[in-house]
Formats: structure tokens, C-alpha cells, sequence
């Protein structure tokens, strides 16, 4: 059995360094090594292919896991609603959305109780670019379209998101941007 889950792991690790471009890493050193497979999660501890235990300081590798895995609360309400209604966009309301809406806003200020729900940093900071620029043609009536952004902090890999992000590191081999 043994020989057969390596078997079965040597051909998983084979169809990632084939098939797979992974988020935010380089993938040179996976040409000549191994690049890293988990096969569950429990809590903050990440496991491996080979059995191996790390603990998830990144909370899911892009910082979206806050509240740690394998939560059967959460996964138990998350059946229940996709057996109720898996999905919908939002050019309509649908009854979790609208809760958790009326949640937000009652945290923000009376003038801006509206909430945009966005499943990325990414979009939402495209989300929030194109707000910007039509604010300012429709209200202000200029058409401003500059974005000013922090030197070196991380905005998203979107394009227009990566023409803010200050990590040159990040943005090489995509120009031009935005």
C-alpha cells in the first residue's frame, strides 16, 4: 500500500510541476525540486503529501484563511446555504447578502451605508479605482483618473491593481500598466 500512495503522490507532485502555475511564488526552483502539495488542514497546521506538518503563517497562502480550517460550524452553514441557494450574482439581492450588508453598514458612518462585496482584494481595489473615476466625472465633473498608492505595499495582481502595488518584484514581465 505504501508503494502505491508514493506512486500515486510522485505522479500528484508530476501534474503540478505540469499543469499548475502557482500563486505569487517563482517557479524556477520547481523545475529541479519539489514544489509543496498540502492535503488537509486542521486548525493552523498545514500537511503535506509526505505526511509533514507546518504551521499556515500566511492564513492560506494569500492571507484568507483568518479563522483556520476544518471549522464545522462554518462548514455546516456553508452546506446549508449552497443546499438553499448556492449562488447568485449580485445584480440582485439574495437573503445572506443582504444580512450581512445591513451588518456592515450599521458599523459605518449614517452618509456611507452601502456595501460592495468582492470575492478578491484584487477586484475590490478594481472595484474601488473605477468608483474613484466615476465619482469624480459624475460629481466633481473632472475626469480625474490618477491613483495614488503607498511605495511598496501589496494591492492586488489585477492589472490595474498591480500598477498600485509598489513591488517591483511583482510587476516585472506585465507592462505596460495601467
Amino acid at each position: 500500500l505504501e508503494n502505491v500512495m508514493d506512486k500515486q503522490y510522485a505522479d500528484l507532485i508530476e501534474q503540478d510541476k505540469a499543469f499548475m502555475w502557482h500563486h505569487l511564488v517563482q517557479h524556477k526552483p520547481y523545475l529541479a525540486g519539489e514544489p509543496p502539495v498540502y492535503v488537509k488542514a486542521k486548525g493552523c497546521t498545514l500537511t503535506n503529501i509526505h505526511g509533514k506538518e507546518y504551521l499556515d503563517a500566511v492564513s492560506g497562502g494569500v492571507w484568507c484563511v483568518n479563522v483556520g480550517y476544518g471549522r464545522e460550524s462554518m462548514a455546516k452553514a456553508v452546506y446549508d446555504q449552497l443546499c438553499e441557494m448556492p449562488y447568485y450574482a449580485l445584480s440582485a439581492g439574495n437573503v445572506p447578502a443582504i444580512k450581512l450588508a445591513k451588518k456592515i453598514a450599521e458599523m459605518l458612518p449614517e452618509r456611507e451605508r452601502k456595501v460592495f462585496f468582492s470575492n478578491s482584494g484584487s477586484e475590490a481595489n478594481e472595484k474601488a479605482f473605477k468608483m474613484a473615476r466615476l465619482y469624480g466625472r459624475v460629481h466633481l465633473k473632472k475626469d480625474k483618473y490618477k491613483i495614488i498608492y503607498r511605495h511598496r505595499d501589496y494591492h492586488g495582481t489585477t492589472l490595474a491593481a498591480l500598477s498600485a502595488t509598489g513591488q517591483e518584484e511583482r510587476r516585472m514581465g506585465f507592462g505596460p500598466l495601467v
